[in-house]
């Protein structure tokens, strides 16, 4: 279980319901105990009057952990978007104050240098 060598990593989420195309990324904390990663967008997605720099993703199914994607693979995360005004730098991955909005139901892959992943 080596999650943590993620941090750093670039990584692509998908489209989804709530952004229909890939967002490029980059993981900037791993949570391997609560299995939540904090990404960091590569450009802050505006959506109404929303502005929103990160995303916490963990994965979907029990049965699926983070480390999948140390291996390279893909994996089927449930993704939640941070707005601005919410982000919480002590506590970056504490989705206690969600009650709805940006969250959709995606994949994340890591970025292969020459893949041309976007």
């Amino acid at each position: 279980m080596m999650a943590s060598s993620l941090v750093g990593k670039r990584i692509l989420v998908r489209g989804n319901e709530f952004e229909d195309k890939d967002l490029p990324a980059m993981i900037v904390v791993v949570d391997e105990e609560k299995q939540k990663l904090l990404l960091e967008l590569d450009e802050p997605l505006i959506n109404r009057s929303t502005t929103y720099r990160h995303v916490v993703a963990s994965p979907r199914l029990r049965k699926d952990s983070i480390d999948l994607l140390v291996s390279g693979g893909i994996l089927g995360c449930t993704v939640t978007w941070v707005p601005d005004e919410k982000y919480n730098s002590s506590a970056p991955t504490d989705l206690s104050w969600w009650r709805g909005g940006g969250a959709a139901i995606t994949d994340l892959q890591i970025i292969i240098k020459g893949d041309g992943g976007i």
